[in-house]
């Protein structure tokens, strides 16, 4: 129509939530649109029933170290799961993080505040599941694309391998890893409720 687009490389939708009442949907994008902060992503409201965009948006806070997110997953009226990664895979892998965000808690600026729940990169492995020799588990794949609160307390958590490209283990392994992580601070599924964990929460494999 001869309007510039908005959206740089067209990136698109890469999570999406759903209302516990199935009335909303949350599509979010991966890329930050023109004339919003840099490094911020919009999550906007889809209205099932009348099949139309509310109008309502919110911008989520990509941190420096990311270059995407890979899920972005409701558990309550308010509250998400979002979780965000770089490109490194295997040992270049530096972040690969699980976030918290409520849509009614939000910074003087207008973005949404975010609470880090759980670093895919450093879970607590006492009893060495994997069997490799370390008490510290890492999920060092690139696209980590789903995660699923089973209850306050667990969270499963699936890689995508994009077979036959991405190798997180070594050269002569090639998977879709399901883990189920136990977090040491549970979340809040009170609808409305905020997340509140400290900064620096870690989680155990189990």
């Amino acid at each position: 129509d001869g309007r510039d687009p908005n959206l740089p490389a067209s990136r698109g939708f890469e999570g999406m939530g759903m209302s516990p009442d199935g009335k909303f949907l949350y599509p979010m994008l991966e890329g930050t649109v023109r004339g919003d902060p840099e490094g911020t992503l919009r999550i906007l409201e889809f209205a099932i029933a009348g099949s139309g965009y509310t109008g309502r948006h919110w911008l989520y806070p990509l941190d420096p170290a990311a270059v995407a997110i890979g899920e972005l997953t409701q558990i309550d009226a308010r509250t998400f799961l979002v979780i965000e990664r770089d490109d490194g895979e295997g040992p270049a892998a530096r972040h690969k993080k699980v976030y918290a965000i409520a849509l009614d808690d939000l910074d003087p600026r207008g973005v949404l505040r975010k609470t880090q729940v759980l670093d895919l990169l450093d879970i607590a492995d006492p009893f060495d599941l994997d069997r490799d020799g370390e008490t510290r588990f890492r999920f060092p794949y690139v696209t980590i694309e789903a995660i699923l609160p089973l209850d306050r307390h667990r969270l499963l958590i699936v890689n995508d391998n994009n077979h036959p490209f991405r190798i997180g283990r070594g050269p002569d392994i090639d998977p879709s890893e399901f883990i189920l992580v136990r977090l040491d601070n549970p979340l809040n599924l009170v609808d409305g409720g905020i997340v509140r964990v400290p900064a620096h929460s870690q989680g155990e494999a189990r």
